[in-house]
C-alpha cells in the first residue's frame, strides 16, 4: 500500500491552484542547522547490526531492501477495489448474456430483454468510466502498480537508489552522505511501540532539492532497538563492506501466498498481548481468526495484479568496472509544472541556527 510514500509527494508537489482548491496550507518542517549538517553515516548507534529485511540483493557491490511505508496494511484496498470492480463486471456479464440470448432467439419476451439490456450497459459503461477515470486514483496504491518499492545500496558508488511509483516521486538517485535517519538520533526520537518501519530522509540542505524526500525501509517493528540494528547493518555494510555481517536470508520478487502472513499476524498478536482483560481477549481472537487470511488473500491477490519493473540500465551497472555512475535527482528531472510546484513548498523545509533562532539561507529560499 503506497498511501504514506503518495501524501509525503503529494503534500510537496501539489499544484498551488489545486492546494487553493482543497484549502490546503504548507506545514512546517523546520530542523537545526546541527541536524541537517551531521553525517549520520560516520556515527555508530548499535553493537548489534541484523538484517531484519526483507532483502532482496546482496553481495560485494550492493545491497538491496524492501520499501514501503504500510505493506502490513496491504490487502484491504485490494478488497474493496474487487467488491468495486464487481459492478462493471457483473453488469457487462449481464449484457452479454442478453445479447447472446436475442442472437439465440431465447427470448420469448424481446421488448422487456431490450429494455434489460439497456439498463445494464449503461451501467457497465458508466462505472467502467467512474473506475477508469477518478477510482484508479485509489486502487493503483495496491493494483495494476509496482510490486514492492525497493531501496538499493550502492558502497561502490556510495549512492541510494529508490524505486517507487511515479505518483509518488518515481526513481530517485541519492548521495549515501546525504541519508538522515527518522527514527532515532539527532532527526528524530527512539520510537518504540509505534509498529512503523525504518525511515529516512534525504533533506534539500544535503542534497540540494527543494525539498525532502524520505523512504520506509524493511519490515515493522514494536522495538525502538530494531531501527538502530538494522540501520547499523546498513551503515557498516556501506562504510566497511559485508565482511563481518550476517549475511540476510533473501526473499524473492515473486508473489508468494505467506508474504503477507508476518505482517498482518505481528500487529494482531501485540494487540492480543496489550488485551487490557480476559474478555476482551478472548472477543479477540475469533476476530483475528477471521481477518488474518482475509488481509493476507489479499495480500497475495495484490502482488499476483502487481509486477517488479527492473532498475534503469545505468543503475543496473552501477559499480561495475568501466560503468558512468548514475547522475544524483535533480529538479530538472521533473515536468515543469511539477518543478513549480516543488519550487513553491520549498519554504516548509527551513533550517534555523539553535545558537542564534535565525533561519539559515541555503539557497532554499
Amino acid at each position: 500500500m503506497y498511501v504514506g510514500e503518495f501524501l509525503l509527494w503529494f503534500g510537496s508537489a501539489i499544484k498551488a491552484e489545486t492546494r487553493k482548491k482543497l484549502k490546503m496550507g504548507y506545514t512546517s518542517g523546520d530542523m537545526t542547522l546541527k541536524e541537517v549538517q551531521k553525517n549520520y553515516t560516520q556515527e555508530s548507534v548499535s553493537n548489534n547490526p541484523r538484517p531484519i529485511g526483507p532483502y532482496y540483493a546482496y553481495n560485494d557491490r550492493y545491497l538491496e531492501i524492501r520499501g514501503g511505508m504500510f505493506e502490513n496494511f496491504r490487502g484491504i484496498l485490494t478488497w474493496i477495489s474487487l467488491l468495486i470492480f464487481f459492478i462493471p463486471y457483473s453488469a457487462g456479464y449481464l449484457s452479454l448474456g442478453i445479447i447472446l440470448d436475442l442472437c439465440m432467439d431465447e427470448v420469448t419476451n424481446k421488448g422487456s430483454a431490450y429494455f434489460a439490456m439497456t439498463i445494464v450497459s449503461i451501467i457497465f459503461f458508466i462505472s467502467t468510466y467512474l473506475c477508469i477515470r477518478y477510482f484508479r486514483y485509489i486502487y493503483r496504491f495496491e493494483l495494476f502498480t509496482i510490486r514492492h518499492i525497493r531501496v538499493r545500496f550502492n558502497r561502490i558508488t556510495r549512492q541510494v537508489y529508490i524505486q517507487r511509483p511515479k505518483y509518488c516521486g518515481g526513481t530517485v538517485v541519492f548521495k549515501w552522505e546525504h541519508i538522515m535517519p527518522s527514527n532515532f538520533g539527532e532527526t528524530g526520537s527512539d520510537m518504540g511501540g509505534t509498529n512503523v518501519v525504518n525511515l529516512f530522509t534525504f533533506h534539500p540542505y544535503k542534497t540540494g532539492f527543494p525539498v525532502a524526500q524520505s523512504v520506509g525501509i524493511g519490515k515493522n517493528t514494536y522495538h525502538a532497538q530494531d531501527y538502530k540494528d538494522e540501520w547499523e547493518f546498513i551503515r557498516r555494510y556501506m562504510e566497511h563492506g559485508p565482511e563481518n555481517l550476517p549475511k540476510p536470508r533473501l526473499s524473492t520478487h515473486l508473489p508468494m501466498p505467506f508474504h503477507g502472513f508476518e505482517g498482518h499476524i505481528k500487529p494482531m498478536i501485540h494487540a492480543l498481548k496489550n488485551a487490557p482483560t480476559a474478555w476482551v481477549y478472548l472477543l479477540l481472537v475469533p476476530v483475528f481468526l477471521i481477518l488474518l487470511p482475509f488481509y493476507t488473500v489479499g495480500y497475495f491477490i495484490s502482488e499476483c495484479l502487481c509486477w517488479q519493473p527492473r532498475w534503469p540500465k545505468v543503475i543496473r551497472q552501477a559499480g561495475k568496472v568501466g560503468k558512468p555512475t548514475p547522475k544524483e535527482t535533480t529538479l530538472a528531472d521533473y515536468p515543469p509544472k511539477v518543478q513549480q510546484a516543488l519550487l513553491d513548498s520549498r519554504l516548509q523545509w527551513c533550517v534555523r541556527d539553535e545558537k542564534t533562532g535565525k533561519l539559515v539561507d541555503y539557497g532554499n529560499s
